[in-house]
């Protein structure tokens, strides 16, 4: 019975998931069904969209446009645009809260991040952080919200009941993309400058492990119930994969030219990178760790964030 009720989620999720990617160079995301594994629409974002979050509550995807200074609200069923906010200065990292309530957005050169309600888009507050504030994350049980501060090689915990700083931790360089496991319990930055991963405490911000992997690593996605890590390596055009048991790399995978974003999907085993030089998506399989396919999307694919709605 618990198999073939697992089978029907699974399925449930596949046939409903839509990954958005946000290609920098053509002003625009591609939308992919990922049960035909084709881009089924594109729709146009102005500003050189590069951040995704997703407010699954909501049906909304939230896409960031450095170049806009602000982001687009699109509708993830209808796949129009509902709206642009203006932020100031060059957004880049975004993140929604869990119940879908609230949206941070970071501030590359203000070194800040601003949190707007939902309902409304009304900025409620803006909390300082480290230096370009990048790559943002929030605890399954939404009382921490990550943020990645490239330039001062730091990781910061924000109180979402207050909206303040409980704690800021140093880790590798420059660290960017961020992600929590579905416990809540670690925390893994991937740091462009020092060819790393760190994993932290999530709760206490205590360093648990440093682990090598390959050139200028861009972001990471868990897998398979949190055991495996996956991490894009920009200069090498791979994925390494770690194992989160034992914190060491146990494989790499060739991927298109520039991996940046990595997301996986809600079946908890396709893991979709977004390949910057390649305008395309290379899907791999979690279990065999082989590259299944290979989708075309549009010029300078980045998808920084989580990308993959269900």
């Amino acid at each position: 019975m618990v198999f073939s009720l697992l089978a029907v989620f699974l399925s449930s999720a596949s046939a409903d998931s839509r990954a958005f990617i946000t290609n920098q160079l053509d002003n625009s995301v591609s939308v992919i069904d990922t049960k035909s594994q084709q881009v089924i629409e594109t729709i146009k974002v102005e500003g050189k969209p590069a951040g995704v979050a997703l407010n699954q509550p909501k049906k909304q995807v939230y896409i960031s446009t450095p170049e806009g200074g602000g982001f687009a609200v699109l509708d993830g069923e209808k796949l129009t645009t509902l709206t642009k906010v203006k932020v100031g200065g060059a957004s880049l990292g975004i993140t929604a809260d869990r119940k879908g309530e609230q949206v941070f957005v970071a501030d590359w050169y203000e070194n800040s991040v601003t949190v707007f309600d939902t309902k409304n888009f009304a900025k409620i507050k803006t909390i300082t952080v480290g230096k370009s504030p990048s790559g943002m994350t929030v605890s399954p049980d939404n009382r921490w919200l990550y943020v990645a501060n490239r330039i001062d090689d730091s990781i910061s915990q924000v109180d979402l009941n207050k909206l303040t700083i409980r704690n800021t931790t140093k880790v590798g360089a420059h660290p960017f993309g961020i992600a929590v496991d579905s416990q809540g319990k670690r925390l893994y930055s991937a740091n462009v400058e020092s060819d790393n991963v760190t994993v932290l405490d999530a709760r206490s911000m205590k360093r648990l492990a440093t682990i090598k992997v390959g050139a200028r690593p861009y972001a990471v996605s868990l897998a398979l119930n949190d055991s495996l890590l996956f991490v894009t390596n920009q200069d090498d055009s791979t994925v390494s994969v770690v194992d989160t048991a034992t914190l060491k790399q146990i494989e790499v995978i060739a991927v298109g030219d520039k991996p940046e974003g990595i997301s996986t999907h809600p079946d908890d085993q396709k893991v979709y990178v977004a390949n910057w030089f390649d305008n395309n998506v290379s899907v791999i399989d979690a279990k065999t760790l082989k590259v299944v396919n290979t989708i075309k999307t549009g010029e300078g694919s980045r998808a920084f964030g989580e990308f993959i709605a269900r």
